[in-house]
């Protein structure tokens, strides 16, 4: 049975993977050094203690933290040097799809068009935009290779019981398409996350993309 130690264990998804990590046959420790692996679901103000942690005990971090600033994110890639991190902004594999079809529709398409791109989620939720959604822009513009997009901007949104909605939207004068993943729960985050430690168990020491799995 593998054993994980969950950074961030009283909030919302730490209680789901909590619930989930049973379902999984997956143990939780209460010490960082019992543990095969780390999971952090918590606030970025916590990144650099628990990464000195990981590096002095050696053991793989799986991060789905969001908000970081600069400064926590070069640490991230300074930590990444010493040890397995895997940080995703969304654990959801309906996310990998969603930029596989955008990937498609800009090699397949002639036309310039002006993209805009919409996240909805709970009110509770820190960061804005959220990460997924500054994600999804800083693909999209990388994917751009012939410069199809003229324009692109991020919309967001806080409403009630909404656990992540991201839509993007190409239009010009002739043609409009949209693609959208909605999550329906936090289930979907948690096995996520939970399935990616046994692949991050192999890894070598490094900053890895949930596409790396």
């Amino acid at each position: 049975m593998q054993k994980l130690y969950l950074n961030g264990r009283s909030g919302k998804m730490g209680q789901v993977i909590v619930s989930r990590a049973k379902i999984l046959n997956l143990h939780i420790v209460d010490n960082i050094q019992d543990s095969d692996v780390v999971i952090d679901f918590s606030h970025p103000s916590s990144i650099s203690d628990l990464l000195d942690q990981c590096i002095f005990h050696q053991k793989p971090l799986i991060s789905g933290t969001t908000g970081f600033c600069e400064t926590e994110l070069f640490k991230l890639k300074l930590a990444s040097k010493k040890i397995a991190i895997l940080h995703a902004s969304n654990f959801s594999s309906g996310i990998s799809s969603l930029k596989n079809s955008i990937l498609k529709f800009l090699d397949s398409s002639s036309e310039k068009f002006h993209c805009e791109i919409e996240e909805v989620h709970h009110r509770e939720k820190v960061d804005f935009p959220s990460g997924t959604a500054l994600q999804l822009k800083d693909f999209i513009e990388s994917s751009d290779k012939d410069k199809k997009i003229k324009s692109l901007k991020i919309i967001s949104r806080r409403v009630k019981n909404i656990f992540g909605v991201h839509k993007v939207t190409f239009k010009n004068s002739k043609n409009y398409s949209e693609f959208i993943h909605e999550a329906l729960s936090r289930d979907v985050f948690a096995d996520g996350a939970l399935m990616s430690i046994t692949k991050i168990l192999d890894l070598k020491p490094n900053l890895y993309e949930l596409s790396d799995f």
